[in-house]
């Protein structure tokens, strides 16, 4: 089962993201809704029936997402019983928020189209991509932190510096790039410039940077592959506690008749982890 094969949920992410961003692309360039040339992610989803289609995909991501950050999270903290480093451990679950959130973001992004809710479409992109980038950040000082952490090696944490520095580089130029179309970008639909239009280098810049960005989080989500092939969750359990009314005693075979006044409460408890 993939409770011991968690290591596959990094992989998938990094084909799963770009898989369902050029189904939408392919849609909307096909229906004429953008332009060929790089168009924004977002805009590529606006419309539709893309609209549908990447509303659908990202719902299923953001899921995926959370559960990859939530073994991650598990991962280290399982780790961190018998090495314990208060520093870590809040750095740990500080991640964990951060990438929850960046999580919520890419469910905003689908569900939210530019062209109808920008404001809360606006809060889910940056969501996703700047706490998507921060989380990548902060994985990277855990990395580093914890050397010894099975699965994990030099070149694995040098190549997750090399993209935390790209990231954040591309970011800065999709900042900057957009100030120069946001004036105009209101009256555009689709939101790009054609090649005769003199704000479509700086459109082309913003645009290949969002891309960039969103690829660069997929692939370092994946370097985290390596180190969960060491590491497998345990299956939940349930328990069964009989809670009896009139002072009787509760049965201790479940399968003898109760009383009128026995209640069964169902307990999960916290998915634990193991090495």
């Amino acid at each position: 089962m993939l409770w011991n094969k968690l290591h596959f949920f990094p992989i998938f992410i990094v084909i799963y993201f770009p898989v369902t961003f050029f189904i939408t692309y392919g849609i909307a360039v096909y229906e004429k809704h953008v332009y060929p040339d790089f168009p924004y992610i977002s805009d590529t989803g606006t419309t539709p029936p893309e609209s549908c289609v990447f509303g659908q995909l990202l719902n299923i991501a953001a899921v995926i997402a959370m559960f990859v950050y939530y073994v991650r999270y598990k991962q280290i903290a399982t780790y961190q019983r018998d090495r314990p480093n208060k520093a870590v451990s809040r750095v740990n679950t500080a991640a964990l928020v951060i990438g929850f959130l960046a999580a919520f973001g890419i469910s905003l992004v689908g569900n939210f189209q530019e062209t109808e809710v920008a404001a809360v479409h606006l809060i889910g992109a940056s969501l996703a991509f700047l706490l998507g980038s921060l989380y990548c950040c902060l994985q990277t000082y855990i990395s580093f932190k914890l050397p010894d952490i099975p699965g994990t090696s030099t070149c694995l944490r040098i190549t997750r510096v090399v993209i935390c520095v790209l990231d954040i580089a591309f970011i800065v130029a999709l900042i900057v790039a957009s100030r120069f179309t946001s004036n105009n970008s209101v009256e555009k639909k689709p939101i790009c410039w054609t090649r005769e239009e003199p704000e479509m280098s700086a459109c082309l810049t913003s645009t290949v940077s969002e891309w960039i960005i969103a690829f660069l989080i997929c692939v370092y989500i994946a370097t985290l592959s390596p180190e969960f092939k060491y590491f497998e969750l345990i299956k939940p359990t349930i328990h069964f506690h009989e809670v009896c009314g009139n002072n009787e005693e509760p049965a201790h075979n479940l399968n003898e008749p109760r009383t009128n006044g026995d209640v069964v409460s169902v307990s999960i408890p916290t998915t634990s982890a193991k090495y």
